[in-house]
């Protein structure tokens, strides 16, 4: 029996971008059996448009903002399909066949829990090397890939805490320790148009550091804390310097209470050699190519590689 697909979409005063977005998924040779599409208080026209133009999607709006992890835990819980599509309000499958081939890949494979599909951005960046094998990684990134119901299930929901950014990590982190596979499809494109519309640098560099340390101290097992901890740290900071001086780090210190207190609420350590397999898989974490300078051709970063040496993309 072929695996069914239930899409879900968040979106926050995204209306022309989410036309092009929903218009693309809906002409997929194999579309979501539903889709469904959760509007974070969204107030630019974006309910009427949902309305007059796609009645047949479910549009639910949030009476607030209650940030895109909330909003993708409202959609996976009130939808049915075997298989839960993510794909951003500006991203879209680059191939008519891109879904069928993802839903395939899951079908063949039990023991795969999601795939990761090749993100392409609109600054020419691009995931993985295109005629690559799939390959294990360590974690998807949230505006292209399919989950399996059932092993999500098995691990939970996102923690709502996150609010947004590196709930991708943690859950994929968990997936790992229950004994499931995370797997690249370079194949499979997804273009990701990555409207400028929410994105604020500052606070993106804040919640992917303060996300960061509440992973660490809800799954990393106890005898390697300690180290994980100030690598974390260290490793978020350099970071931020590198793109200026900035009150991020003050920020993340003042938010150590808070960090401390969400990730012993959600403390559920994995296998130590689990966490040590998604260690591996993230260390060689990189795009497979950059934008080309001006007169240059753009040149891999990484070197295709088989499924026995993962080579996985950079979270998002």
């Amino acid at each position: 029996m072929t695996l069914t697909v239930s899409a879900v979409i968040a979106t926050y005063n995204r209306g022309p971008e989410l036309r092009t977005a929903l218009t693309r998924l809906m002409g997929q040779t194999t579309p979501p059996m539903e889709i469904i599409v959760i509007d974070d208080g969204s107030t630019d026209g974006t309910g009427a448009m949902m309305r007059a133009e796609f009645p047949t999607v479910r549009y639910i709006r949030q009476p607030h903002n209650g940030g895109l992890i909330l909003a993708r835990n409202f959609g996976f819980v009130n939808t049915s399909g075997d298989c839960i599509l993510s794909v951003d309000d500006d991203s879209w499958f680059e191939q008519p066949d891109g879904l069928a081939r993802c839903v395939a890949y899951l079908q063949e494979h039990p023991d795969v829990a999601a795939v990761a599909c090749n993100i392409e951005t609109r600054d020419g960046l691009v995931y993985f090397p295109k005629a690559a094998a799939p390959f294990d990684v360590p974690w998807y990134v949230g505006c292209g890939h399919l989950l399996r119901r059932e092993h999500v299930e098995a691990v939970g929901l996102y923690m709502p805490e996150l609010y947004r950014q590196g709930e991708e990590k943690d859950r994929c982190l968990r997936l790992l320790g229950a004994g499931y596979r995370v797997v690249a499809l370079p194949d499979v494109m997804v273009y990701h148009d990555k409207s400028e519309k929410g994105r604020k640098p500052g606070l993106e560099r804040f919640y992917n550091h303060r996300n960061d340390l509440i992973r660490e101290v809800a799954r990393c097992p106890s005898s390697l804390m300690a180290w994980r901890l100030a690598r974390t740290w260290a490793g978020n900071s350099w970071k931020n310097l590198r793109h200026g001086p900035r009150l991020t780090d003050l920020k993340v210190l003042m938010a150590l209470p808070e960090i401390i207190r969400i990730g012993r609420r959600h403390r559920a350590p994995v296998g130590v050699d689990a966490y040590r397999r998604w260690l591996h898989l993230a260390k060689t974490a990189a795009p497979a190519s950059a934008p080309p300078a001006a007169g240059r051709t753009a040149a891999p970063l990484t070197r295709p590689v088989a499924a026995e040496q993962p080579s996985p993309a950079r979270s998002d």
